[in-house]
Order: structure tokens, then sequence, then C-alpha cells
């Protein structure tokens, strides 16, 4: 992240360090969340199988879900005085997520493979509330919002696969 350079006021925190740590956790859950929504836009063009038409518009929710998301995350680090980088070659470099096979993904698949990702991404955020906890607790609110949303979305997916999956 690059820092905003002015006189303008910016929120207190004890010193700049922890403002750049903030930041730098913002910076990794933009960065999963911006990958989620290439990973779930690449599923929603790739969805093959009986279930195609209910999950080829559940991952366009999904997907401007954690759009939404992003922008907000990336809008807590303006506020805290960075600019924040969701550039593709960034999130390519900083997100931790598999990416997805080339190819035509059967239905189960998407939706196993999609929560899977989902629970990455929510899992790596719990990690950087507690972090944050330490730093900023209005950062670490936009996180709890993240994850909450997250396993939501998890959840929902997992209720798609079959007791025997």
């Amino acid at each position: 992240m690059t820092s905003i350079s002015s006189s303008s006021h910016l929120p207190a925190l004890a010193d700049p360090h922890e403002r750049e740590a903030a930041a730098s956790e913002l910076q990794a859950t933009l960065h999963d969340l911006l990958d989620l929504s290439l990973i779930g836009k690449q599923m929603h063009w790739a969805v093959v199988g009986p279930h195609f038409r209910p999950l080829h518009l559940q991952l366009d929710e999904l997907v401007e879900s954690w759009q939404e998301l992003s922008d907000t995350v990336a809008e807590r680090a303006v506020a805290l005085g960075h600019v924040p980088d969701g550039q593709a070659r960034a999130i390519a470099a900083g997100s931790r997520l598999p990416p997805v096979a080339q190819g035509p993904i059967e239905d189960q698949s998407v939706v196993r493979e999609l929560a899977s990702r989902v629970a990455t991404a929510s899992e790596q955020a719990r990690e950087r509330i507690d972090r944050l906890g330490e730093i900023d607790a209005v950062s670490q609110d936009v996180l709890v919002e993240v994850v909450r949303t997250l396993e939501e979305q998890q959840w929902m997916l997992r209720a798609q696969l079959s007791s025997s999956v």
C-alpha cells in the first residue's frame, strides 16, 4: 500500500507503525476478496451440469457481494491514509487462494471448490481480526463483517452439497 501524504487529519492510532500494520491486514483481505470475485466469475463461465442455471445466478450474487466487501475494505484503508493496490498483479501476488482449473467444471465440483476457497478466505480474515484487535477496532469491525458474510456464504454453499460428498 502507498501512503497518502497530506496534512489532512487521519484517524487516531497510537503510532504510524500501527497505521501501517492495519493497512497491511486490510490489503491482504482486499486481495483475497478480489481473488474470490475473479474465481467466482471464472466458475460462473465454466459451470456445467444439471444445476447450471441456479448456480450460474448464485455465482453472480456472490461475486457482487465480494466486490462490495472489497470496496468497504479498500475504503477503510484509504481512511487510514493508504492507497490499496487492487491491480491484477497485486492480487495474483497477494492472494493465497488456489487458482481454478481451466475448462468446464461440474456443478457439484464448483460448489465444493468454492466452499473450500470461501472457507480459506474466512479463516485468513479471522486471523487478521485477532491482529487488528490490538491495533484498530474500527478496521477490526470491517473484517468482522467480512467474516460474517463469508461464513454465511460458506454455510449456503455447504447446504448444496449432498451428504455423501
